[in-house]
């Protein structure tokens, strides 16, 4: 969450995309720049998804101007837009989207469709299932004998073994129980991480706890429009009231923090809107509300 200045890597200037005479998205401009978690959050029908594929270039006709690493996006010959290799995309319940008769053989296609060789596709399969936490052992099994994390987490290799320098993610964490999601986001933050600044994520999500404890920035989306991008501390910590004005829950920690607020009659400056820092100030604010009653 450091202010950072980073390289605009994906950008949109005034883009607006008609569905069956229908405006998703009503003249957008908004930058994702590497290194960076970025946030894309707002209601359902409020664009989420459209500017994601927007971004991945699996809308081939809009108005406006995308800009990938400075220049025009690749389009063919029709002027449409074409799919960004680099983009890695996550759908929502990605596990369905498994076809493969194999572990294998799901996590090697893209490559397969590259032309790679064999050898580079092993070392590449490798490589890949100790980020996404999986064994060598499930290789040879049917995906349809897997449980729904690891079928999911195999989706996700399967998108993260083309080493795309950009990763949507469309509610990754859509019917996984506690202890999943959390591991889900942890291996995200680890894969970004280890991408030495050059690993960039647009995350999907409606759980405004996730958002506010990983995001860089957040894009806040209301009926097709971009209302803002905003640093996550910013918006959670200091324009909380456009989520609300979005029809958007504050995440609890945040919810506590106004809470404390209210009752101490104190204005507490956490660190950063990550969970342990809201809770640190609270904590910190309560007790010097106790103490002062006690003298």
């Amino acid at each position: 969450m450091d202010n950072l200045i980073m390289t605009p890597m994906y950008t949109l200037n005034d883009a607006e995309v008609a569905w069956k005479g229908r405006k998703a998205l009503h003249s957008v401009s908004c930058t994702l720049k590497e290194g960076q978690w970025t946030s894309l959050i707002g209601q359902t029908g409020a664009g989420k998804s459209t500017l994601a594929k927007l971004f991945k270039g699996l809308v081939p006709t809009f108005k406006g101007e995308y800009r990938v690493g400075g220049r025009p996006a690749a389009r063919n010959r029709k002027g449409e837009l074409l799919p960004l290799a680099d983009v890695g995309f996550v759908f929502q319940y990605p596990e369905h989207q498994i076809f493969e008769t194999t572990v294998e053989r799901e996590l090697s296609f893209s490559l397969r469709m590259r032309g790679a060789a064999a050898k580079e596709i092993s070392e590449a399969i490798r490589r890949i299932l100790p980020v996404v936490g999986l064994s060598e052992e499930l290789l040879p099994l049917s995906p349809l004998r897997l449980s729904g994390g690891q079928k999911r987490r195999v989706a996700i290799a399967s998108v993260l073994i083309a080493e795309p320098r950009l990763l949507i993610l469309d509610e990754p964490t859509a019917a996984l129980d506690p202890a999943g999601r959390r591991s889900l986001m942890k291996l995200l933050e680890s894969w970004q991480r280890e991408g030495d600044g050059r690993r960039s994520i647009l995350f999907i999500s409606h759980r405004m706890e996730d958002v506010a404890e990983y995001s860089d920035e957040v894009l806040l989306m209301h009926a097709g429009r971009l209302i803002g991008q905003f640093s996550a501390d910013e918006l959670f910590l200091r324009r909380s009231d456009l989520l609300e004005s979005a029809g958007l829950a504050l995440p609890e920690p945040i919810q506590l923090l106004r809470l404390t607020e209210e009752l101490s009659g104190q204005k507490i400056e956490p660190k950063s809107c990550r969970e342990e820092d809201v809770m640190r100030a609270v904590e910190a604010a309560w007790k010097s509300r106790r103490a002062a009653d006690v003298r």
